[in-house]
């Protein structure tokens, strides 16, 4: 019964988001450099590439549920 209440656990607990803009000093993951150590170009680049992905998926996502909705374009 101990691994039943432990994988239990295991699937309640929250999911981790990491906070790329936190101003404090954090611990590199494997290979990947800390935000704050990056440069300023680097990271107004990189913001800007997230921001056009999330852009775009939503608007997919909007566009997909217009067309199962019997709606067009």
């Amino acid at each position: 019964m101990q691994r039943r209440t432990t994988q239990t656990q295991a699937r309640r607990r929250a999911p981790v988001q990491f906070d790329l803009f936190a101003g404090g000093p954090q611990k590199a993951i494997g290979d990947m450099p800390v935000w704050s150590a990056l440069p300023p170009q680097i990271q107004a680049a990189l913001a800007s590439l997230m921001t056009r992905l999330i852009l775009e998926h939503a608007d997919k996502n909007r566009t997909g549920s217009m067309m199962e909705a019997g709606h067009d374009h």
